[in-house]
């Protein structure tokens, strides 16, 4: 059985697959605890393999099926998600990716893995497929070339909330919107490898 907080139908809204229709899988739990997180996944209903596969069909009974395309998200899914329901998505004919923080080591067959791992912690992966750093201007992302083997390197500013500004001491942006996109533009250019990573979700109004 299988903790999931939700399952729902959209667009990928961040990352190299920014734009793409997907379903959602989000699983419940964590084992960071990151200040700046926006996402619920506290809640759960328990679901087994064949449950998660059936609502995902169910979301995907639309015309346009070029790519099903299925997104594991959390919370942490690499707490739960295990080679049975990687098989079970995989025989149904979905394409599998996977967002994780890089602490816990995935089973073999997912298509897609994008890492965003966060400061001071141990990763338990070594090559994935996209790198995707919340830029805190904290440290240097730089440290995660040195760990990590990918194809796509991302950096996604940080929008403060009021609890996060309070914690960090920060109380003024250069900029009304309460974020960091003009120093995370800065480093990009600066730092060329990266590539800019925004979530157009949240500015279509979208989940």
């Amino acid at each position: 059985m299988y903790k999931v907080n939700e399952i729902f139908y959209t667009l990928q809204g961040e990352g190299a697959h920014m734009g793409i229709p997907a379903v959602f899988v989000r699983f419940s739990g964590c084992n960071l605890r990151c200040p700046w997180c926006d996402t619920e996944f506290t809640d759960f209903t328990h679901m087994t393999s064949e449950d998660i596969v059936a609502a995902i069909q169910d979301l995907y009974d639309t015309p346009n099926k070029r790519r099903k395309m299925v997104v594991l998200t959390g919370g942490e899914p690499g707490l739960q998600v295990d080679k049975p329901l990687v098989d079970a998505l995989h025989a149904a004919g979905f394409y599998i990716c996977i967002e994780t923080n890089g602490t816990r080591p995935l089973p073999d067959g997912i298509d897609w893995i994008t890492c965003s791992p966060k400061q001071d912690t141990t990763l338990a992966l070594k090559k994935v497929n996209e790198v995707k750093v919340v830029f805190t201007g904290t440290y240097d992302p730089e440290v995660w070339r040195g760990q990590l083997e990918a194809e796509h390197w991302l950096l996604q500013p940080l929008r403060y909330n009021g609890e996060w500004l309070m914690q960090s001491g920060i109380d003024e942006w250069e900029d009304d919107r309460n974020d960091n996109l003009p120093e995370t533009v800065r480093y990009i250019l600066s730092h060329p490898f990266w590539r800019l990573s925004v979530q157009i979700h949240k500015i279509a109004g979208l989940r």
